[in-house]
């Protein structure tokens, strides 16, 4: 087996025990702890191996244009799966309205949106009264701003959640190569399929019916396009737009920023720069203002109670989703919240680090016994899927649909590993090494 479709298979077995670890067997009774285990060295071991492979590629220089027959028939499944997914929501949302005693994110959002068609912008933040007994608003910009559209329609808002997964599933489509390593992208298939039933049809996460993550996991797989295509000004964006919704990209940011100092990108890191500040402006200080941004950079200490709640009330949590909470339990939750904050700033940044020096190693040694060179790539993509699951993995109340980013941004990498293959190596305007 060539060295190339060796590691292709390995990478694909270590994304089939995450994916599942994540979805299917969570329905074997008591096995929670094990696939907990199961789905942090899967990802652990997903990044460390991404490492090991060529520049992952945009597939855009085989694009042919949209009339092609391959593209007319990725637009029809794109649209039958439009009619299924609309079915299938229509059912979930009758089923489960939004409610708070079915969950409390999307009425929350809701009254946030409210506020904000009504011209109430200062007032977004404030408490709610008459949701448990006055519970305060957290959801940075980025999370509820997509929603708002909806709320001034009347419209169920959850249908954005339901956009965002349809774009993630349409990206996937049309990156997939079913013809490309035939058997490695038949059971990329199958598992891209499974996570998705899953989502829709099982709903045992509830991101259809109960969560606004549908948002998150289509910025996430927009920051792996811009990441992969290395335009600077697209990175920048639809990183902040990650950072923005939820603050499982704090510890990759600074990461990535050391990755561009070491690889001597300094416009890179000025358009980075520039991007994130204009995007924390607009999405941020113009919608609510500074003084809510200086309430806001407290909140995060307040999990900590939080948590202590969800063990006292909803223990079953911490035993439903594959978190490394439940081994902490409800003594240690101070232990497990500077965990999280530690190991999701240092591990990052180390790892870059160390990518490096072994680039530099390794580059040292081939030019002094003059031997095949082995280049490190993919840095900045292995460190953001090592951010996400130590963030998720190590975060204070795990619940399921939380966990789903990082496995949809393995596959969406997995996919262009396979589909890269299918060529010679070919340098490319957009592409970066690292």
């Amino acid at each position: 087996m060539p060295r190339q479709k060796y590691f292709l298979t390995i990478i694909l077995i270590v994304f089939a025990l995450e994916t599942l670890s994540a979805t299917w067997f969570l329905k074997i009774p008591g096995w929670t702890p094990i696939l907990s285990i199961i789905y942090f060295l899967s990802g652990i071991s997903f990044a460390f191996l991404l490492l090991s492979f060529p520049a992952v590629r945009m597939p855009w220089r085989h694009w042919s244009g949209w009339n092609t027959h391959v593209n007319h028939y990725r637009l029809i499944i794109i649209g039958l799966i439009a009619l299924a997914m609309y079915s299938w929501c229509k059912y979930w949302f009758d089923e489960i309205p939004i409610d708070i005693s079915n969950a409390d994110m999307l009425p929350i959002i809701k009254v946030m949106g409210d506020r904000f068609v009504a011209g109430h912008h200062s007032q977004v933040y404030d408490p709610i009264p008459w949701i448990w007994h006055g519970t305060q608003p957290i959801y940075l910009p980025a999370m509820w701003l997509p929603y708002v559209p909806a709320i001034a329609l009347g419209v169920d808002m959850r249908w954005i959640t339901m956009a965002g997964l349809l774009f993630v599933f349409s990206v996937f489509l049309f990156v997939y190569r079913p013809n490309t390593h035939r058997y490695l992208s038949f059971f990329t298939g199958v598992l891209a399929f499974l996570l998705f039933w899953w989502i829709l049809a099982d709903n045992t996460p509830g991101i259809i019916s109960v969560s606004e993550e549908g948002v998150v996991i289509a910025y996430y797989v927009l920051l792996v396009m811009a990441l992969i295509s290395g335009n600077p000004w697209f990175i920048g964006i639809t990183a902040s737009f990650c950072m923005l919704s939820r603050y499982s990209l704090v510890g990759w940011i600074p990461a990535y920023l050391l990755h561009l100092a070491l690889e001597k990108k300094w416009k890179s890191i000025i358009i980075f720069s520039i991007t994130g500040v204009l995007c924390f402006i607009l999405l941020f200080l113009v919608p609510v203002g500074w003084k809510t941004f200086i309430r806001l950079a407290d909140l995060p200490g307040n999990y900590i109670l939080f948590a202590g709640r969800v063990w006292h009330d909803s223990p079953d949590v911490f035993s439903s989703a594959p978190g490394l909470a439940i081994f902490f339990g409800p003594k240690r939750i101070l232990l497990l919240h500077r965990t999280l904050v530690t190991l999701s700033f240092t591990v990052p940044f180390l790892f870059v680090l160390l990518c490096h020096w072994i680039r530099h190693q390794t580059l040292y040694r081939t030019r002094l016994w003059k031997g095949p060179q082995r280049k490190i790539n993919n840095i900045s993509l292995a460190a953001l899927k090592l951010s996400l699951v130590i963030f998720y993995c190590f975060i204070d109340v795990p619940y399921l649909y939380l966990f789903y980013t990082s496995s949809f941004v393995s596959l969406i990498i997995l996919v262009l590993l396979i589909r890269r293959d299918e060529t010679p190596d070919m340098p490319t305007a957009g592409s970066i090494p690292g």
